[in-house]
């Protein structure tokens, strides 16, 4: 209302009002009004057209929400795809990773039976122990089956992981046993001098075998009947496998 009635009161010029006071002019009745009614219609004019353009503009507005929003979802639903995707992989990949460790167990579990069975070949520090019949050729100071398996027990005894007799290996299926005046291990004859590897902790080897019945067996031979008999540690010996590891009863699990 002050606005309003500032423009009624002013709708002339002060500097025109002033020189027509002087002039002794009087404002013609009606006229502030008719000034008053122009400034009320051009203002109009000026908020109908501010209102059309903010009327015309809030379609466009309106679309440009909606298209944002629909965008918004659109990008949310994909990102919950892929981490869905996400989620899916990383169990596959658990799922492998836990396929390859059982595999590398199991491989792990059949070296080990395969050492422990005699079928895989064997290296490390261990013992060379020489056998052979007494110089003199006596029966007394022969070597015979008996002898070598006293022998090989008490490396076993000793604490042996692997042995060999002139390069056979030696497992829980192995016979030593005299054929005639030859020995056999597993059917295969061997000749003297006879030559068993074992593998084991060097140090202690020998001294072990000395105090069990094997190497009491072997000093007794030894000693009374001059077998030759010698035990020397050795820090590197390969034993191979034995190609006679079969099951012919037993069925994995």
């Amino acid at each position: 209302m002050d606005l309003l009635r500032q423009v009624r009161e002013e709708a002339m010029e002060p500097e025109y009002l002033t020189a027509a006071e002087r002039r002794g002019v009087t404002t013609p009745p009606g006229r502030g009004i008719v000034g008053t009614v122009l400034v009320l219609v051009l203002a109009g004019l000026m908020l109908g057209g501010s209102w059309r353009a903010t009327s015309a503009e809030r379609p466009a507005t309106t679309q440009e929400r909606g298209d944002i929003i629909q965008r918004i979802e659109s990008a949310s639903a994909h990102q919950s795809t892929q981490q869905a995707r996400v989620e899916a992989l990383r169990r596959q990949v658990g799922a492998m990773r836990a396929s390859e460790s059982a595999a590398r167990s199991a491989s792990a579990q059949v070296s080990r039976a395969e050492v422990a069975a005699g079928a895989a070949p064997v290296a490390g520090q261990g013992v060379e122990v020489l056998v052979d019949d007494s110089a003199d050729g006596s029966q007394d100071g022969r070597i015979v089956d008996k002898d070598l398996r006293m022998l090989v027990n008490g490396l076993w005894q000793a604490g042996a992981e692997a042995v060999a007799v002139n390069g056979h290996r030696v497992t829980t299926r192995t016979s030593i046993r005299g054929a005639g005046s030859a020995i056999t291990v597993d059917y295969a004859s061997i000749t003297r001098p006879y030559r068993v590897v074992a593998l084991g902790d060097s140090r202690s080897l020998p001294a072990d075998l000395s105090q069990n019945d094997g190497g009491e067996w072997m000093s007794y031979l030894h000693n009374n009947f001059g077998v030759r008999y010698s035990v020397t540690p050795r820090s590197s010996v390969r034993l191979p496998g034995s190609d006679r590891v079969t099951a012919t009863a037993a069925t994995p699990r």
